[in-house]
């Protein structure tokens, strides 16, 4: 494979990584935290934003659709004053290390995105809890007790939300954000106290639960559901910063949405919001009742319908004519595509050289491949790629003509994009159009370099042959003709080729170089260098092509040696290369939102850029190094 080919093939690797990774990473969740149908048809949701869409977005940022139809809806963003929260971490010994170091991180980052005016304390507990921080609104203060906090003791998570509790102040917007890895093994506190004394002081627990052998994400969830918070499960240290942030996003980046609805039964609501360069979506649920109450269906009626007709077409009619379309157009591609295939297929020649009986085919099918065909041979004519295009099916021993192939080639082309814009869409279509001519190009390559190595590994035999032939008396001629019976493919095509091109009038060493240079050797070129000498000056030709057959015969032995040394280092340079795309499909597959941030953000992209260049230098070194050099 050449240098542009595998820069060209791992491009194109990338190109398709990104179109298939792309979307599923493009929208982040938008929580819906409540809803409220009880003065229907006023409908009320209140969603939680994630932390990229910034701490205030514009009420022209939300789109609200109500069984796919868009409604206009009125955006009010929940004050975020007043707000007291106790923030309370585990540092039992199982924390220590990296659990403990990615807390500290994701509680910075938390504490960062309170408004200045919250008020917080910190408490951090092992065997037993211990106030790190007051309450207070100082954030370096803060920030400075979070990084202090070391790792050690059991687990007192009920006595430490006691603590907490003692914490926070008499009003405003109450909150518990605790931190955990385990079930608690040292408390004075039992969960049924914890839950009466969180219901009782009226203050809403939020709990982030790092997954382990030794965790209760149980308990954890009746402490945040008893008090009507939410409890958010990390699998892994690293998810704890997207836990803390989506805590954060119900504290201080919540919005009331209200609309008149329209629906009755189960309705599926989406809300979709694109802010700060980021866009997050979300979904629910609602039941609404069977028809609308009678008072406020007349009043309200008359704004509600006409807005109705005017978003229907956009958002309903508008798809579905797009996908008629395109699996019309996609129907067609495919269609044309099989009639390519179908004449090329019908108009290629049957290897007479292998002994092959012709096949039997329709005479007008026949003639209309032979004339697509020939048009073919024309554009590649016209520009100028005939010749390299028969070169190199020569090369690889296909028999099919020039034009047969380019016809069988846009065939496959028109199939693939069809196919891929129907499934796939445009850019998918327009990226299986484009793997056609790079794959039908790396084939032909690769089955020229199997026949010149089948060709050059044969040679010793062959010259052998030839030699045996003169010492018999027979002429050159007469050696040629039994090198073409005897020996195997393609040693045996290429010399009865060169066979009857003698016959035919060109001259024998003429005819002798154009097989060297079809076939790409060298050890055949010094044969006809000692075949064009002999026939100059004289000699025994059968004493030359012995000493030939021995030297070429040493050569090949060496480079197999040499093919079997390089293998190991070959092999490891497939797996190097390979490996990237092979751990990323299989992340995108069992963990697609780890690589989210890789395909949703402009960092993330220009990683991917980095990587895949230092990918093709990477991949061009080690060519250069496990290649064998002779």
């Amino acid at each position: 494979m050449s240098r542009r080919l595998a820069t060209a093939v791992t491009g194109l690797a990338v190109v398709v990584a990104l179109a298939l990774a792309a979307p599923a990473g493009a929208d982040e969740v938008l929580t819906v935290v409540s809803t409220d149908v009880s003065a229907y048809p006023l409908v009320r949701l209140v969603v939680a934003a994630p932390s990229r869409l910034g701490t205030q977005a514009p009420a022209s940022a939300f789109v609200l659709r109500e069984a796919g139809v868009a409604q206009a809806v009125t955006v009010d963003a929940l004050p975020v004053d007043q707000l007291d929260v106790a923030l309370v971490i585990d540092t039992s010994g199982s924390m220590a290390g990296a659990p403990l170091a990615a807390a500290k991180a994701a509680a910075s980052s938390f504490l960062g995105q309170l408004p200045a005016t919250a008020t917080v304390s910190v408490v951090g507990f092992g065997g037993t809890p211990a106030v790190v921080s007051p309450r207070s609104a100082n954030r370096v203060a803060q920030l400075n007790a979070v990084g202090a906090l070391t790792a050690g003791g059991q687990t007192a998570l009920y006595d430490a939300i006691g603590r907490g509790l003692a914490q926070l102040g008499t009003g405003g917007r109450r909150v518990v954000v605790v931190l955990s890895d385990g079930g608690d093994t040292a408390s004075v506190a039992t969960l049924d106290t914890t839950v009466g004394a969180l219901t009782g002081a009226g203050v809403t627990l939020f709990a982030v639960g790092l997954t382990t052998p030794e965790s209760n994400p149980a308990a954890l969830a009746r402490l945040a559901t008893a008090s009507g918070g939410r409890a958010v499960a990390a699998s892994d240290p690293t998810g704890l910063a997207g836990a803390f942030d989506a805590i954060a996003g119900q504290l201080v980046r919540q919005y009331t949405l209200s609309y008149q609805s329209g629906g009755h039964g189960g309705t599926d609501v989406e809300v979709v919001v694109e802010a700060g360069g980021a866009r997050a979506t979300g979904t629910s649920r609602l039941t609404l009742p069977a028809a609308p109450v009678v008072g406020p269906a007349v009043t309200v009626a008359p704004a509600v319908e006409p807005a109705v007709p005017a978003v229907a077409p956009a958002s309903t009619a508008a798809p579905g004519a797009g996908a008629t379309w395109a699996l019309v157009l996609g129907g067609a591609l495919v269609g044309l595509g099989l009639l390519g295939l179908g004449l090329a297929a019908f108009g290629a020649r049957s290897p007479r050289a292998r002994g092959l009986a012709p096949r039997r085919r329709s005479a007008g099918v026949a003639d209309m491949a032979r004339r697509a065909g020939t048009l073919g041979e024309r554009v590649l004519s016209r520009s100028g790629g005939l010749g390299p295009v028969n070169a190199a099916l020569e090369t690889a021993g296909v028999d099919v003509r020039a034009g047969e192939l380019l016809l069988g080639m846009a065939g496959a082309f028109v199939l693939a994009a069809g196919a891929g814009w129907a499934l796939l869409g445009p850019l998918g279509g327009a990226i299986l159009g484009m793997v056609v001519p790079v794959a039908m190009r790396i084939g032909l390559d690769v089955m020229g370099r199997r026949r010149r190595r089948r060709f050059d590994d044969q040679l010793a035999e062959t010259l052998q042959i030839i030699s045996g032939s003169l010492r018999a008396g027979h002429g050159l001629a007469q050696a040629i003709d039994t090198v073409g019976r005897q020996a195997e493919a393609p040693t045996a095509e290429e010399f009865r080729r060169l066979a009857i091109e003698t016959r035919l009038g060109r001259d024998f060493i003429d005819a002798l170089t154009s097989l060297a240079a079809r076939m790409g050797s060298d050890d055949f070129r010094w044969v006809c260098q000692a075949m064009e000498i002999q026939r100059e000056v004289g000699g025994d030709l059968a004493e030359i092509l012995d000493n030939v057959a021995n030297t070429t015969r040493d050569r090949t032995r060496i480079r197999r040696q040499v093919s079997a040394l390089s293998a190991e280092g070959r092999m490891s340079a497939w797996v190097l290369m390979i490996l990237p795309f092979g751990l990323g499909g299989m992340m995108a597959v069992t963990n697609r939102s780890y690589l989210s941030p890789l395909f949703g953000t402009g960092t993330g992209y220009l990683l991917l850029a980095i990587g895949a260049g230092l990918l093709v230098v990477g991949g061009l070194w080690l060519r250069q190094i496990v290649k064998p050099i002779f």
